[in-house]
């Protein structure tokens, strides 16, 4: 286990303690809270980070279907650059 040293208010840590029966019914519940919240903020940057990878995988494989993953990134910006004048062509 690790062991992590926290300042909390004094008076918010007062008021609560008066919900509980002793020092470690409260010591107990107040673990379960902070390992109940890292749990979630692992699940969510898990999430987040599974979904970046799904997007980048299928933008690769469009990219691949459009036959343009070859193209190297001057390309890419010549292509970009030629779009941009064709625009403003037309407006």
């Amino acid at each position: 286990m690790c062991m992590y040293s926290i300042t909390l208010n004094d008076d918010l840590i007062n008021e609560t303690r008066r919900g509980f029966a002793d020092e470690q019914a409260m010591d107990n519940w107040l673990q379960h809270q902070v390992e109940t919240l890292l749990i979630e903020f692992n699940t969510s940057r898990k999430t987040i980070k599974e979904n970046a990878r799904k997007a980048i995988e299928a933008m690769r494989m469009r990219s691949e279907q459009n036959g343009n993953s070859e193209m190297s990134l001057d390309d890419i910006n010549n292509e970009i650059r030629l779009s941009r004048q064709a625009r403003k062509a037309v407006l």
